[in-house]
Order: C-alpha cells, then structure tokens, then sequence
C-alpha cells in the first residue's frame, strides 16, 4: 500500500529547497565564471547546462500535473503524491534550479560584458563621453572624497548606442540640487570600474547636464515628500535628524542629499550612533522590511473592514499600499523582497486562500534572482531572506520552550529576536568578524518603541508637504522612541565587551552555522523530551496568574472586610414621644 503524504499548506517547504538551488547555483556560477572568463569551456558548460536545466524543470512541472490530474478526482488527503514520487520532483526541480542558477549568471555576465558603456569603463580610457541614463534611486551623500552627492542610474544610451549598464554616478554643488529619483538625464561623464559597491560602472567628473524629462506624477509626489520630510525633520534634535529618517524611509538623516535645507549633522556624532547601532545588534532598525509593510498591510485591512468592502477590493487596497510604501522609501534588497512577498500574500488573499510565508518567500528569491542574478553576492539580501526564513522557521518552537519559563509577551519577543539571528548571524559573520553579545537584550528593550517610531515617522512623511505643523509634532513623537533606541544602543553597544571577536571568513561562517543548528538541535530535542509523546502541560503565563492572584487577594479581602462586625459609633438621636 503507497503511503499517501498530506502536505501541510502553513509549513509548505516544496519550493525552498529549488530557491536555495538557484541561489547556489548563481554562487557557483559566478565562481566558475571568474576562473574560466574568456575561455570557450564556459559557453559549453553553460548551454548544457541550460539545456539540462530546462529539460528537467519543465520535466518535473510536467510530471507534477500529471500525478496531480490522475488523483484529482480521488478522496483523500490534499496531495495524493506518493512520498518516492514527492521526494524524486522536488530533487528533480532542486538539481534543474541549481543548473538554471548557473545559466542565468552567465547568461547576465555576457550582457554586461558585450554592454558597449561597461567595455568602455574597462579600457582605462580617461576622456568625457555622452551618455543618457534614468535615474534609479533618490540622491544620497557621496562616499567618494571630491564629491558631495551619488545617485544609482541605468544609461540607456552611449556614444549614440543603446546600453543598459547598471551605474554609480557622482555629483557636485547645484547638480545635486537639479538631480532626482525618477529623471532621464543627459550628460558627459568619465567611465571608470567601480571600486566597491553593487553597481559595476563609476560615472564620475560630471559635465553638461541636461533634463530630458521630469518624474512622472507618482514620482514625483513621492520626491516632494520626501524633501519636505528631510525639511522637517531637520527641526528635531541630534539623534532624531539622524534616526527618524532611518527609522522611517531606511536612510540615516547625514545620508540625504537635495534641494531641502537641512543643516549640517555633526558628522562624528553621526558615525558613534550609527556604531552603536551596530555593536548593540540594532541596526536592523534603520532599514525597511518586512514589519514595515506588515504595519501598512493591518492598517489597510481595517479600514476596509470598517469600509465592509469585499475581499478583493481590500487584497487590492493592500497592493496598492505596498506599491505606495515602497515608492515612498529608499530603495533596497529588503525593500524589493519584502514587496515580492506582498504579491504573494495579496494574490492569496485574493483567491481566500491562507498566507505561506516560507512558499512565498521561496518564490520571491526565486524570481528576483532569476530576474536580476546580481543579487545573489548582496549581503542585504542575504540577511533579509535568512531573517524572514528564520522567524518563520524557528520563531514557533522557541517560543513554545521559552514561554515555559517566562510571560507569553516576553517570550514573543525574545523568541522573534532568537530565530533571526539564528540563520542571519553566519551571514553578518562574513561582513563582520564580531558577535554582539547584548543583541537579544538590545533588541527586547527598543521593541515596543519600534512600531511608534515607525507609524509617527509614516504620519510625518506623508504629511509634510500638505501640514508642516502637524508632520512636525509626527516627526517629534517619533523621536521620543528613537531617544529610546539610541539610550539602547549607546548602553548595549558601548561597552568593549559588547561584541565578541570571531574568526573572520567562510571559517567563521561555518562555525556561526554549526553553532546555531547546535541550538535547533537542544531546542528540537528540548520539546521532545518535554513532551514525551504525551502532550505538553498546560501552564498558566505569568501575566494571568499575577492577575488571577490579585482578583482573589481582592476578593478575600472584601469578604472579609464585610464579615467583620461594625460598632455603631454615631451619637444616638432623640425619638419623639408616641
């Protein structure tokens, strides 16, 4: 008799296993590439594997629907795969994800490498070329020494060729001031192989700018905001110009650059907080994620309740509001996945099925690097996918061990913290040598004001160019719990024992990596052991039974208060007569 497998749609790990193929095939092929660039092995290598990847993902998909068409119409449990049938797809779709991950990388590697503006900052020629390009991202403070903004492009045009190179380009004075998010520019500009940084192009020594066209409405809208946002903020006091912006749009106050008059921030003021962000194991706080737009995904959901609309005019609502929130923000890995899984989550909500937040999350990685293979070596991508991953994945049963032993509220928050630095931290390994020893304590005690700071900061954002006073007193309220924030990090993150040095590199990863399976391990084996197969026993948080301890204090005091006998002591008065 086949054993029949029902999978359970809350934990469906079907497609994690091909994400985690594709985004190690694009590692190794982006490895293979550099030690065989130029050589005629890697068109080979690179067609068949495209050819075998191809054949066995449509293979497997094929295989898929058949099984799924001749059980479709018998009873029985959702999947009516057969475990050696389910287990042979999924290693079938994990080795073609894996050889598709190679193809992709080599199929972007030869684009960029035949774009005629990339071939031309490679030649080491030192002269100023006409190029047009669209501006991808808002202006931030330069990093280069000489110039005082940077903004990321897409040159469309080169030497009157087409291009599509991803680029870096830098600025001075009032070309700072005329930039924007949004615009097609045209200018001259030298071409350099960036030093360091996700774009591979360095356009610099900036000449002739010309506006072609303007931001579109949207856009548009959304630059004003955010200057007038810079504006307002630049009323606050030291920590809240430099974190009420992070906190809100993912970009420290000392980071903006445009038109809005902002003032000068205390430039080693700036970089204290911002390392004692880091040592504390913070500064996860001054980015857009996930929470964010889960904010903005239960605020939309309200009001459409409170509105009676139907299911999918509020799944709509909800894409519109990540779309506006994402529009509204600094562009990032996190911000670009987190949006992803929004489609996900709202096209489930859509067809009234329930949120999978691991299959969604696969599907996201999935598609964005297929999309663009480049983020596949991005740190910040890594780190939000392994933090999502890891909540989703261990948040539950640490959470069940830990509230044990502490209230159902302390043991949420700390559970959250545990499993995302449980799969973050072999990243961070990498980027830095160093483990914050206070980072639960950090992140248990700014918790409760992250969501204020965020919500006011939103209020503040949206506000100021329509009510400057009213964005202001947002802007203010948000940096009460950014005070907060800072008092945290300055008291977790100062200490020189704070943060514990640790072997740098792939060895150090691997030690990181081997150390937090250790701790799913006991934690795994914790629950077995507790449970031993006969449920767990149920006890009462701590919260519910200080508040049961008090009701019946107050109750056994008024009993007895009322069972006590009372001695009249008032005066007696006068009876007049019958």
């Amino acid at each position: 008799m086949i054993r029949q497998v029902r999978v359970d749609g809350r934990r469906d790990l079907r497609a994690l296993p091909v994400a985690l193929a594709v985004w190690t095939g694009q590692l190794a092929g982006n490895r293979l590439v550099d030690m065989l660039e130029g050589s005629a092995t890697v068109t080979r290598v690179t067609f068949w594997c495209a050819a075998a990847g191809f054949i066995m993902l449509f293979g497997g998909i094929g295989a898929a629907v058949a099984y799924r068409y001749r059980y479709a119409r018998r009873p029985g449990p959702v999947s009516n795969v057969s475990r050696p049938s389910y287990a042979s797809m999924v290693m079938l779709l994990t080795i073609a994800g894996l050889l598709v991950g190679v193809f992709t990388v080599h199929a972007h590697r030869q684009s960029q490498a035949h774009d005629p503006a990339i071939r031309y900052s490679q030649s080491d020629t030192a002269t100023l070329v006409s190029m047009e390009a669209s501006v991808n991202t808002p202006l931030t403070a330069s990093s280069v020494r000489g110039y005082d903004c940077q903004a990321d492009i897409i040159i469309t045009r080169f030497n009157a060729g087409r291009s599509h190179a991803p680029a870096r380009v830098f600025a001075v004075g009032q070309q700072c001031a005329s930039l924007d998010h949004g615009m097609h520019v045209r200018f001259q500009a030298s071409l350099s192989p960036a030093r360091y940084g996700s774009q591979p192009v360095w356009a610099t020594d900036m000449t002739a700018l010309t506006i072609i066209s303007q931001p579109n409405a949207p856009r548009a809208l959304a630059n004003r905001m955010r200057h007038r946002f810079a504006a307002t903020t630049a009323r606050l006091s030291d920590q809240g110009r430099i974190l009420v912006p992070g906190v809100t749009c993912g970009m420290l106050g000392q980071s903006y650059a445009g038109p809005a008059d902002t003032g000068e921030i205390d430039t080693t003021y700036a970089n204290q907080v911002e390392q004692e962000f880091r040592d504390a194991g913070i500064m996860h706080l001054m980015a857009v994620s996930g929470g964010h737009f889960i904010l903005i995904a239960q605020l939309v959901l309200w009001a459409c309740a409170a509105c009676r609309m139907p299911r999918w005019a509020a799944a709509l609502a909800v894409l519109i509001a990540y779309h506006g929130l994402a529009g509204l923000v600094y562009p990032s890995h996190s911000v670009l996945r987190a949006l992803a899984m929004g489609w996900f989550s709202s096209l489930a909500m859509l067809a009234g099925r329930r949120h999978q937040a691991v299959s969604a999350l696969s599907w996201s990685v999935i598609l964005i690097l297929v999309i663009d293979p480049s983020k596949a070596t991005s740190y910040g991508f890594a780190l939000s996918a392994a933090a999502v991953l890891g909540i989703t994945l261990l948040n539950e049963p640490i959470e069940r061990l830990l509230a044990r032993r502490l209230p159902r509220t302390l043991a949420q928050a700390v559970s959250i913290t545990i499993a995302a630095q449980a799969l973050t931290l072999p990243i961070q390994i990498l980027m830095e040598p160093s483990i914050p020893l206070l980072s639960t304590l950090a992140n248990l005690l700014v918790a409760p004001f992250v969501s204020w700071s965020t919500i006011t900061g939103l209020i503040a954002l949206i506000l100021a160019p329509f009510a400057p006073p009213i964005a202001f007193a947002a802007a203010w309220l948000s940096s009460c719990g950014t005070a907060v924030m800072a008092w945290v990090a300055h008291a977790c993150g100062s200490p020189a024992w704070a943060s514990l040095a640790w072997p740098s590199g792939i060895r150090g990863s691997l030690l990181a990596l081997a150390a937090a399976i250790m701790m799913m391990s006991i934690i795994a084996t914790a629950c077995r052991l507790r449970s031993n197969g006969a449920g767990t026993r149920y006890r009462h948080p701590a919260g519910e039974r200080i508040t049961t301890w008090l009701a019946e204090t107050r109750a056994m005091l008024d009993d007895s208060w009322q069972s006590t006998p009372r001695t009249d002591t008032s005066p007696p008065t006068s009876q007049p007569p019958a």
